[in-house]
């Protein structure tokens, strides 16, 4: 390859013109020419290091030029490039940032021409950030501000008077403006509080490659604590003080590059600033560096599973280092207090080390066993740096042999069962290797992601999540947050089982096939070789295979029907099973995306748990069919009205038109309540049609009843008048009574707010049954990412009475009521509807008849199955 070359009259014109005619259309053209030669250069290949320097180098010439015109050599003041700038990097869009340095001899008048040469910057498509300030402004600023300072750390003179810059040196640099110390201290609660805002993970799903731990400012910070206390620039002059391994600066100079890489792309294809690895994004870059598709795993997750890798080695090494820096700089001059703990283990200064650097190599389990020594030791803070690299070195040795060994499957087990320190050992050992190490099918999962808005983190870290929201159930003082999971979490007999199928409940994602069938296999082998018990082996594999079953229930099934409870029930079989897998549930949903949990599911899943653990127990004698089941929520509204002091006979004759099914899918709550509104509105006047709306404050939803004149199109306007008002339907049932009226019971959340403008709405459509319900809508762009063909699987329940119906297919406004504009063609009446919003797909099961009381019949589930994917696709 040729010398990489980039000049401003390379790129602008073949002569060298005069300075004075020069206009900004020269340096603007020049610019958009520069910027096609770097990413021509980069897609040739060409070092991603020589790219951004000579960005850096070709935008120093245009402000030099312009410098020139605008103000010259004799003034006195000078321009520096600070930050990345300062540093002589630059990827396509980064930031410009400039100090203009001004002698004190013109601070109160600055040159007439400075103002004209920042305007003349914007003009040629610079997009700059810059300050003018004396050098005692410099230094009192930067003494009361650690960005400031930092920034002062990477100036690099560009043009202007030398002297000034040496001036400016010596009074930030050489002299500094920070005490070491405090600029240490500073810059590490900087990156904690960083840290925080992204969860304090890299295994986010859509990642900030510059800010996020594991991203570019984690090597940023580490030269800039090199910089100030040791006079280093760069990772090589660590190399060179001996504070890097050669193997550990490859392995940093290795990943810097992969992120200027994947940052210098992600410039280009954003064509702006853009720091985020957004999902769209993610895929184009993923082509462009040469991933493909393989049969189980997208070129996508390829991709993004050597980033979160690559920031699993930057957070890694972050942590090592900050850690040697602390020693030097913090406790250099310090007594050294070291606490024997074992023969293998002491505790120096906090931190905890093995007594010399062959621990390892002599006792390979000692690895797992200091991970229990810091459960064990609360007060220490962590491993200290040599222990760490000494992990580095020995994790070679977590073989076959090593997890057959007694003593570390006994360590492993002890660090599951301690009562405290759980979840912090997990997250160390993975981000030490050591988990995936110890358990190969977990290493599988580490930075394995699932290109989708469902899941918001890699499966190593949701799984870790999981086990976190396992552990805080344990705590008294997180027990408000989730009383139930709390109270149940004590009454289980071996939570260790608990945290075991936590690990494994996802443990075979990424391989094809059904992942809880082949986790199973993977958590026997796990139980056997870990000497449990065959009951306890039960438990962990049913809870693996089956951990999705509560939460499909919950949310697809009409868990009113005493035939759907018995169904369940006699898969979980026992009350035991059953609190393990409702604990699990809910830690597994929480740790999926912070947006799926909600007040919804959340009364689903308790109201699953607690009719099922009622069914197992036997405690309440639960109704036997349908029938019994009915007329006991009609004897149970019954009588709460009468305490009410409604009138008997006016509720039955009220009643007398409602068939059993409405009193089966209602609860006795919902049945009182509307059966109120009703006998409220017969006491004012009489009104074709009734809605009425009412807060459900602990699931933050709101319970819609509608009681109006049984025509075709009801269900299609209502969901059309919802989407229209950006309510989400989660919950639906219809029922028809025997005098033509229809009950229409919705739970919806969103902005519900404004009950009497919703009630308002939904009266005005509904009296307007010939209004057009076609309304323009756009689909999110992330969504339109994910569209794929609607599934739609037909499924009749035991009597036949009605078809189920399951639609997977992307999200997207609109869809209920497209749905329900083909029931209406095809002469399909509503019963019950359950709707899942999962990210970008949704899972919506509608209960549904052909005329009431049948399912429907292979023709009719063909013509509408055929009638949806069309809607649906075009």
């Amino acid at each position: 390859m040729s010398k990489l070359q980039l000049s401003l009259w390379q790129v602008g014109t073949n002569t060298l013109p005069d300075l004075n005619t020069i206009d900004s259309h020269f340096y603007r053209n020049a610019l958009l020419e520069g910027q096609k030669y770097l990413q021509q250069q980069f897609e040739l290949q060409t070092d991603i290091v020589a790219l951004v320097q000579l960005r850096a180098s070709f935008v120093d010439e245009v402000l030099q030029q312009l410098w020139q015109q605008h103000i010259g050599e004799k003034l006195p003041l000078s321009l520096l490039a600070v930050g990345g700038y300062g540093r002589g990097e630059l990827h396509p869009y980064s930031d410009i940032d400039l100090l203009v340095l001004l002698d004190e001899s013109v601070s109160e008048q600055p040159p007439n021409g400075l103002s004209d040469f920042l305007t003349q910057l914007w003009d040629v498509g610079l997009e700059i950030g810059h300050s003018v300030r004396t050098i005692q402004q410099c230094r009192e600023q930067a003494e009361n501000d650690i960005t400031i300072a930092t920034n002062l750390l990477e100036t690099r003179l560009l043009c202007g008077q030398p002297s000034l810059f040496s001036a400016l040196q010596l009074l930030t640099i050489t002299n500094k403006t920070w005490d070491t110390k405090l600029f240490y201290q500073a810059k590490k609660q900087e990156q904690q509080q960083r840290h925080l805002k992204y969860n304090d993970t890299a295994n986010n799903l859509e990642p900030n490659i510059k800010e996020s731990p594991g991203g570019l400012r984690d090597l940023q910070v580490i030269n800039w604590v090199a910089q100030q206390h040791f006079d280093v620039t760069n990772l090589y002059g660590l190399n060179q003080k001996g504070f890097l391994a050669n193997s550990e600066y490859e392995t940093l100079n290795k990943a810097q590059n992969f992120l200027w890489r994947v940052r210098f792309a992600l410039h280009i294809q954003a064509n702006r600033k853009e720091e985020k690895l957004m999902i769209d994004h993610q895929r184009d870059l993923a082509k462009q560096f040469g991933y493909q598709d393989t049969e189980h795993r997208l070129a996508v997750e390829q991709f993004m599973k050597d980033y979160y890798l690559c920031a699993r080695s930057v957070g890694q090494m972050n942590e090592l280092l900050l850690q040697l820096f602390e020693e030097t700089i913090i406790l250099a001059n310090e007594p050294r207090n070291i606490e024997p703990i074992n023969r293998r283990f002491q505790n120096h200064n906090g931190y905890l080390e093995t007594i010399n650097s062959g621990i390892f190599a002599f006792y390979p389990y000692a690895m797992l066993e200091s991970f229990l020594i810091l459960e064990q030791h609360p007060e220490i803070k962590g491993v200290r740096a040599d222990t760490i690299r000494q992990f580095h070195a020995h994790i070679h040795l977590i073989d076959d042999r090593f997890r057959a060994n007694i003593q570390s499957r006994s360590l492993f087990m002890e660090i599951i069962r301690q009562p405290q320190g759980v979840t912090h050992e997990f997250r160390r050992m993975n981000k030490l290797g050591v988990l995936g190490a110890y358990l190969p099918e977990f290493g599988q999962i580490v930075g394995q992601m699932q290109h989708d808005l469902f899941h918001i983190y890699t499966v190593d870290e949701h799984t870790l999540f999981l086990v976190r929201n396992l552990r805080r159930f344990s705590c008294s003082e997180f027990a408000e947050e989730f009383p139930l999971c709390s109270e149940i979490f004590y009454q289980i007999p071996k939570p260790e089982l608990l945290y075991i199928a936590g690990l494994y409940h996802d443990i075979a994602k990424g391989r094809g096939g059904d992942h809880s069938k082949l986790g199973i296999v993977d958590a026997d082998k796990f139980c056997k070789l870990h000497d449990l018990s065959e009951f306890d082996t039960n438990i962990v594999t049913f809870l693996v295979g089956q951990h999705l079953i509560m939460s499909a229930t919950a949310q697809k099934s009409d868990i009113n029907d005493p035939d759907i409870i018995q169904n369940f029930a006699q898969i979980v079989k026992t009350t035991d099973r059953l609190s393990y897998l409702y604990l699990l549930t809910v830690a597994d949903i929480r740790a999926t995306n912070n947006s799926l949990w909600n007040g919804w599911r959340d009364s689903l899943l308790k109201q699953l748990y607690h009719t099922t653990k009622q069914y197992l127990d036997h405690n309440e004698r639960i109704a036997k069919n349908t029938a019994e089941k009915s007329t006991q929520r009609w004897q149970q509204a019954l009588k709460q009205l009468e305490l009410q002091s409604w009138p008997t006979q006016k509720i039955i004759d009220l009643w007398q038109h409602y068939g059993s099914d409405y009193f089966l899918h209602h609860t006795t709550d919902e049945i009182v309540w509307q059966t109120v509104s009703r006998l409220q509105q017969s006491t004012l006047e009489t009104l074709e049609t009734l809605v009425n709306t009412r807060k459900r404050d602990r699931q933050n939803t709101l319970e819609i009843f509608i009681f109006t004149k049984d025509k075709p199109r009801i269900f299609a306007m209502t969901t059309a008048c919802l989407e229209q008002l950006q309510l989400n339907i989660l919950d639906a049932k219809i029922d028809a009574t025997s005098d033509g009226n229809t009950v229409n019971t919705y739970i919806v959340d969103g902005p519900t707010q404004d009950q009497n403008y919703i009630i308002m709405a939904l009266t005005e459509q509904l009296h307007d049954l010939t209004a057009t319900t076609s309304h323009p809508v756009i689909t999110p762009r992330k969504m339109q990412l994910f569209e794929t063909k609607p599934a739609i699987i037909f499924q009749d329940n035991d009597q036949h009475t009605y078809t189920i119906m399951e639609l997977n297919t992307h999200d997207r406004p609109g869809l209920i009521s497209s749905v329900a504009q083909v029931f209406l063609q095809c002469n399909i009446q509503l019963v019950n509807a359950k709707l899942t919003s999962l990210g970008d797909q949704v899972e919506n099961v509608f209960f549904i008849t052909t005329n009431g009381q049948s399912s429907l019949n292979k023709s009719e589930k063909i013509e509408l199955q055929q009638k949806i994917i069309k809607r649906l696709t075009n």
